[in-house]
């Protein structure tokens, strides 16, 4: 069985607390998840306990055992009277009799679950609980006047009239009596609070920002990380908008690999530009009259291999070519017209690797 715990408190008057301590009252309720009529409930939660006013108590791991330990010393079940009759004065029945409506068989430390009681109705209390005449119970203990620690628990009592605002009741009602928020003492409340400043802080809230704030942050970070993340090179690569979605880009991926073998026709694009630049640089060279016919063939290896350094070439080449006013060749003029060579035209056949047989072959002079 689980159950949850809330406390208000009453000093109680006319009855000499032991010495270094003072006698308490609160009423606390437990919502018991199973049977209607619990044979164990918790009596005590874990650590400080604030009860109303503010006022606070320690019920740890140390105050839990000295409250068992003084129990077990005395030998006797504990009462469980009805309305603190037992207290007598003010409490007092009519009639004065304090009849028990149970009695605690045995005190549990339950560690972080507090400390629990576990409990034998007497048939009348049972038959007044299981019909819901009574729902609520109100220890009776002491605490040190110095640090306000449990030291001892005296009895508990059946009770209707609680103190407290929306404590839980003894014996649940059905699942609409449990508080939605749950119960919470000061240290947990307190507890919470930082903790939901920290998230409002990294979430790039105010530290005051609502706890319904904070989950609809959440909830924005949630929706961004779902959703696809694309790099925008990748988008720029395929030829895409920005705003392409994750569809349209795996879909422009299968396009690209439905495509033949790209490798074999950019190779093949890249030749025929380089082909198309060397037509151009050594038709460009025979016009300035840099290069004979003699020496195309030579020229187009050269500039297809290395066109910077072609044209560096035909910048600083003599003009070897005789060209009219219109700047067109005048092969009338071209040495070697008959096929035979002067000094000037051996020497540029050398400098550009030409032979004799070859200039008299292709040459200027050559015959058709």
């Amino acid at each position: 069985m689980s159950g949850r715990t809330e406390f208000s408190h009453f000093i109680c008057k006319n009855i000499d607390p032991p010495e270094g301590s003072e006698k308490r009252f609160f009423v606390a309720s437990i919502v018991e998840d199973g049977a209607d009529v619990p044979t164990e409930f918790q009596v005590f939660p874990d650590g400080t306990i604030e009860m109303s006013g503010g006022e606070r108590f320690t019920a740890d791991d140390a105050a839990r055992q000295e409250v068992i330990k003084r129990w077990e010393a005395r030998g006797l079940d504990m009462v469980i009277d009805y309305e603190h009759q037992t207290e007598g004065g003010e409490w007092s029945s009519p009639d004065g009799t304090a009849p028990a409506a149970g009695w605690v068989k045995k005190l549990v430390n339950k560690g972080t679950q507090g400390l629990w009681a576990v409990v034998e109705w007497t048939d009348r209390a049972r038959q007044l609980l299981a019909s819901r005449e009574y729902r609520y119970f109100s220890p009776v203990f002491y605490t040190t006047k110095k640090d306000q620690r449990l030291v001892e628990l005296a009895r508990i009592a059946l009770t209707n009239a609680p103190k407290l605002n929306w404590i839980k009741p003894l014996v649940a009602k059905d699942g609409n009596d449990k508080r939605q928020d749950g119960w919470q003492n000061s240290e947990d409340k307190e507890k919470n609070m930082e903790f939901l400043k920290k998230m409002a802080k990294k979430l790039g809230l105010s530290e005051d920002a609502t706890q319904e704030q904070v989950i609809a942050a959440l909830d924005t970070m949630k929706q961004k990380a779902e959703k696809p993340v694309i790099a925008k090179d990748v988008v720029v690569a395929l030829g895409l908008p920005e705003t392409a979605t994750q569809s349209e880009v795996v879909a422009s991926i299968h396009a690209i690999k439905q495509r033949p073998d790209l490798t074999q026709e950019v190779a093949s694009l890249k030749s025929r530009l380089a082909e198309r630049d060397r037509d151009d640089l050594v038709d460009q060279a025979m016009k300035a009259g840099k290069i004979s016919a003699a020496q195309k063939e030579w020229a187009e290896g050269y500039a297809l291999r290395d066109p910077e350094g072609f044209k560096m070439f035909v910048a600083k080449a003599p003009q070897v070519v005789p060209l009219d006013d219109a700047g067109v060749v005048r092969d009338k003029d071209l040495p070697g017209k008959d096929g035979e060579l002067d000094e000037t035209q051996k020497q540029i056949n050398k400098m550009c690797g030409i032979d004799d047989e070859t200039w008299k072959k292709y040459g200027p002079g050559a015959k058709k």
